[in-house]
């Protein structure tokens, strides 16, 4: 039987009890439609962008995906400039909610921090469009934000790729997928308590499986709606953690420390190291999956941004 002491961070602590009370007052996730999931998500992330930054400049831009014009939004504490150091940003959301509004706040202390320009994009969304479909949308959006380096305000010899939680997944994917075209022109990954293999049976999936708010039955539900099939959670592409990470670009990678995911942050850390990548490893303990947005209570949220703020800046610069 797996043993691990668990302690939960005293400031995570007020939000965790707000996420069970909440989830206990409403029918279980798989038992509601989709668009009542994303009904339920816009209400849950609005209620975390509190306390949002002002920015010198926050704007929307749209850029070219794989399936027509997609809406970004671009933020940079330094106002209106040429050749910034860019982001390109990935919002989490089980690849099946979320928007450009999902993590408005946390990309505000986040650009404010590193100085970077960050360019926040609304990728297509499953079931709508699954697999591989909101990969190959973040893929030309990718590119075609390099293209187009003039419009978006960035330096494109100096571009990063992030996101968070799937939108993690998504960015590591993408990052590969332009390594295997030799455009290897990314300079780094900013990866937030990702999903790197879907058929992991690391201890993680089963030691905070309750209590800690996303469960490995809600990431079941998840792949099922993105994937077109199960055997698909072993395509490296789906489970970046397969495939081949050599040639890739130095890291930022986070971890919560009672999430169920946090051992494929863990072995995405290691298996890089193992091939001469840098990595900046991050995992503060007794925090829960998503707590990067709750920097307006949490310090540990505030850290992390932070180092990542440093990470994203000492590269870029």
């Amino acid at each position: 039987m797996i043993s691990e002491q668990i302690h939960i961070d005293p400031q995570m602590k007020p939000a965790l009890d707000r996420m069970k009370e909440r989830m206990a007052s409403r029918a279980p996730m798989t038992s509601v439609s989709i668009s009542e999931m994303r009904v339920r998500a816009r209400s849950d992330f609005a209620a975390l962008n509190v306390d949002r930054q002002d920015l010198s400049l926050v704007k929307s831009a749209t850029v070219k995906g794989a399936f027509g014009p997609r809406e970004a939004r671009i933020y940079d504490a330094m106002g209106a400039r040429a050749n910034a150091p860019g982001l390109i940003y990935c919002h989490g959301g089980g690849w099946i909610v979320g928007d450009l509004d999902s993590e408005d706040a946390k990309l505000r202390r986040l650009a404010s921090e590193s100085g970077v320009r960050i360019i926040s994009i609304d990728y297509v969304l499953a079931p709508e469009h699954k697999f591989p479909k909101p990969l190959e949308d973040c893929i030309a959006v990718a590119q075609s934000i390099r293209d187009d380096a003039e419009y978006f305000g960035v330096d494109p010899t100096r571009l990063a790729i992030g996101g968070a939680s799937a939108g993690a997944n998504l960015a590591l994917s993408t990052a590969i997928a332009l390594r295997e075209k030799n455009a290897s022109w990314l300079r780094y990954l900013l990866l937030f308590y990702g999903v790197f293999d879907m058929a992991s049976q690391a201890p993680s999936r089963t030691l905070f499986n309750e209590g800690f708010g996303m469960t490995s039955d809600a990431m079941e539900l998840f792949y099922s709606l993105y994937l077109n099939e199960k055997a698909e959670q072993t395509d490296p592409r789906a489970s970046p953690l397969r495939a081949d990470l050599s040639g890739l670009p130095p890291a930022f990678i986070n971890a919560a420390g009672l999430d169920v995911l946090r051992d494929d942050s863990r072995e995405l850390a290691q298996a890089m190291k193992d091939r001469g990548i840098e990595v900046s490893y991050d995992e503060p303990k007794g925090v829960i999956h998503g707590f990067t947005l709750l920097a307006h209570e949490v310090e540990a949220a505030r850290n992390t941004i932070a180092n990542a703020a440093h990470a994203l800046r000492s590269v870029l610069d």
